[in-house]
């Protein structure tokens, strides 16, 4: 769907409107994967889905009607989305009146982003059987047993509503993840990758690094639960920092970790080490990312932490104008500087230590403190004289991304990396993470 082709639907479905405030939201979605599993393909499949939400104001009453909608038909299309403006009418007129109004947005200019890459929106089925073909070679080769999922999804997402707002985004991405597991089922590892250009997936080489961990990984030893020097690969401090949540109505109503005393937050404070700079940027290269945030607001390069100073928390259009502040700064995407050292000299700088390769199982304990639980897995090691050492057994842990990154002592090279309990959902780009201790409480002897 054309930017004009989105523009023409959305005008004609707005002029059909009685009440003042309707929004259109339009999501066409293909998506095209492969799920393999003991070294064989298990599924494949591709699907094309057309998305539509209308929410329509009356007054300050509020409803909204959601559909599945065939926008390669304009036609058909258009049809479906009036009446979807009548169910929004029909419904706001007997709704709750929202505590929390705000008027529609008008016109907005939005940054310009090159998310979009046609290799990947537009891949054929062969491209994904051969790239999975690759991933089950290698692992093969290796002698490991491999499971994971390669998919392709094109997007293109459309805002439009009654007082001028118009936003039309096309994004690709593709995204690889694998577990390998040794034949005898004593070790396990992972790797996942994502980008909006295929071409920059090395299936390959993370088949590879996955195997590699489950091969060394093998018997862990029981060492005693403690805090420890710690280095968190990529992919572990990405599970782990993902959980930050900067909403400033959170800290103005005392309810997070960036909460000061006397109705204060700690904008302005240092609160983590000086070296890290934590920020948000739609057009970054590597991780592009949807400039049109909540509302139809933009999105633009913020900094949420700089030199280790809080520089901005997250206000949404009704919050910034109770606090009368500027709404935003919002993530789409998360960016952590490193400083180009190799994971490699982060190991050989650590005199007794460990190493995570992964998080999960994720949960929340106290959000006042950031506090989660959750475990390790996937390649968990003993670092001692500045070299592996062993493979040790997984650990329950109960840390504060807040408080590792006062913690911090080195950090590594930038990469992206995907969350895993954000999968698919949210592109960071960030370093390994050596911290002075890491808060391990107990022993768990799963894998």
């Amino acid at each position: 769907m054309t930017r004009d082709q989105a523009e023409s639907l959305a005008k004609k479905v707005l002029q059909a409107a009685k009440e003042p405030e309707v929004s259109l939201h339009l999501n066409l979605r293909r998506h095209g994967f492969l799920r393999f599993a003991r070294n064989a393909p298990t599924t494949s499949g591709f699907t094309q889905v057309g998305e539509a939400n209308v929410t329509a104001w009356k007054g300050k009453r509020k409803a909204s009607a959601s559909a599945s909608v065939n926008l390669a038909d304009m036609a058909e299309a258009e049809s479906t989305l009036k009446s979807l403006v009548s169910q929004a009418e029909e419904l706001a007129a007997v709704s709750p009146e929202d505590r929390e109004y705000m008027p529609l947005l008008g016109p907005q200019e939005y940054v310009e982003v090159n998310g979009y890459d046609a290799e990947t929106a537009e891949m054929p089925a062969a491209r994904r059987t051969k790239a999975v073909s690759d991933a089950i070679e290698t692992a093969k080769r290796q002698k490991v047993i491999a499971a994971g999922l390669f998919e392709n999804v094109a997007q293109t997402s459309v805002l439009a509503n009654s007082a001028g707002l118009f936003a039309h985004y096309p994004s690709s991405v593709a995204t690889f993840s694998v577990t390998a597991r040794s034949v005898d089922e004593q070790g396990s590892g992972y790797t996942a990758i994502s980008s909006h250009k295929f071409a920059s997936l090395d299936v390959k080489e993370m088949t590879a690094i996955a195997s590699r961990k489950a091969i060394e990984s093998r018997a862990g030893r029981e060492i005693k639960p403690g805090a420890y020097t710690t280095i968190l690969e990529p992919q572990a401090a990405a599970d782990l920092i993902s959980r930050l949540d900067f909403d400033a109505r959170l800290s103005d109503e005392g309810r997070s970790v960036f909460t000061a005393s006397g109705g204060k937050t700690r904008l302005g404070d240092r609160i983590f080490d000086p070296r890290v700079n934590l920020y948000v940027d739609p057009q970054h290269a590597t991780i592009p990312s949807r400039p049109v945030g909540p509302e139809g607001y933009p999105v633009v390069k913020a900094d949420l932490v700089r030199e280790g100073v809080l520089k901005n928390l997250t206000y949404s259009r009704f919050w910034a104008d109770k606090s009368k502040k500027q709404p935003g700064p919002y993530q789409t995407n998360l960016i952590i500087d490193g400083e180009s050292t190799p994971l490699s000299k982060l190991i050989a700088s650590t005199e007794r230590g460990v190493l995570v390769t992964r998080l999960w199982y994720i949960r929340p304990v106290d959000p006042q403190q950031a506090l989660f639980t959750g475990l390790t897995r996937d390649g968990t090691f003993w670092i001692e004289d500045g070299e592996i050492k062993y493979p040790i057994k997984n650990f329950r842990f109960n840390e504060s991304p807040y408080r590792i990154l006062g913690e911090v002592e080195a950090l590594g090279t930038s990469q992206p990396a995907v969350s895993g309990e954000r999968y698919g959902d949210f592109r960071m780009l960030l370093p390994a993470i050596k911290v002075k201790s890491f808060r391990f409480t107990s022993i768990s002897d799963a894998v």
